[in-house]
């Protein structure tokens, strides 16, 4: 039986949409009785110099979330948000997807900036006791689009940054054919890139404190891994090489990566493994501490 504090969350993001729907608990914690990831890509061609979305994505994301809605309204509940992150913030076309799911679901679309994105994950991670007793930490949330940086010192939210270092936009920044290997060169490239968007804005990720990281890349390392906890740098790297020098194919049949994935997968490894590398850090926590468990702190007001 729901309890009468429940929400459901939709987050659109750059390369699924994930929605959940949770109630709030006696001792002020989540109990999550709904969560699935649906997987459309709305975020193609978000490299560009001025990036839209395309009206097939448009017409497939809001016929996700009508569907999704209706799994809401099978537990009688009112109160849900939907919300978008990278992509649709930076697509000069964002207000024709608002007014789509305005129609067809009565729901105003929120598009989240980068500040308040990270935010929202800096506030997941203060639900879960076990980071809450460590205090002071780092993570790393990468998505479709970009990837928020969070600081928490003593349990307090001390710096958030969101940076254009997404999977799918370094993918189609580098990497020409996605269907095929990637050349050692274009792996430099890439990390050359990498460390000059975090200098250029003031990324500091301390090595003796936790990191954690969030998203669907890391829920893949936890599989490819053995339902590992912690990934090691080296692990990752062994990773990026062994997705890079495999053909699209390849990646699906021999290491086993979710078909939807399995084009930006090499710049995601690339991308994390770069991180750490950069900053000397050896290990990298798998967290669930994701965007709509922020949002839902904030709607039941935990």
């Amino acid at each position: 039986m729901i309890q009468s504090q429940s929400a459901a969350v939709i987050d659109l993001g750059t390369n699924s949409i994930k929605f959940i729907i949770a109630e709030k608990m006696p001792e002020n914690s989540l109990r999550t009785i709904h969560e699935e990831t649906v997987e459309v890509r709305i975020g193609t061609g978000i490299s560009h110099s001025h990036p839209s979305l395309e009206d097939s994505a448009m017409e497939k994301v809001c016929e996700a979330i009508v569907s999704l809605l209706q799994i809401k309204d099978h537990y009688k509940l009112d109160l849900v948000r939907i919300v978008a992150t990278s992509a649709v913030r930076e697509a000069s076309n964002s207000n024709r997807l608002i007014d789509l799911i305005k129609t067809k679901t009565g729901i105003q679309l929120e598009i989240l900036n980068g500040e308040k994105e990270a935010f929202y994950i800096g506030q997941a991670i203060q639900l879960n006791a076990d980071y809450k007793k460590i205090g002071t930490l780092n993570s790393i949330d990468l998505g479709g689009g970009s990837l928020e940086w969070i600081y928490l010192k003593n349990n307090r939210l001390e710096k958030a940054l969101s940076l254009p270092l997404g999977a799918v936009r370094i993918t189609e920044q580098f990497i020409k054919d996605p269907s095929k290997t990637i050349s050692q060169d274009t792996i430099s490239l890439i990390e050359e890139h990498v460390k000059d968007i975090i200098t250029k804005n003031k990324m500091v990720v301390s090595s003796l404190c936790p990191l954690l990281g969030s998203g669907g890349t890391f829920y893949i390392l936890n599989q490819l891994l053995d339902q590992a906890s912690s990934f090691t740098k080296e692990d990752i790297q062994r990773l990026g090489l062994a997705s890079s020098r495999l053909s699209l194919q390849e990646r699906i049949n021999h290491l086993k990566i979710p078909e939807k994935r399995a084009d930006i997968i090499p710049a995601a490894f690339i991308t994390v493994a770069c991180i750490m590398e950069y900053f000397s850090i050896t290990h990298i926590e798998h967290s669930k501490s994701s965007l709509k468990f922020g949002i839902l702190k904030e709607m039941l007001k935990i």
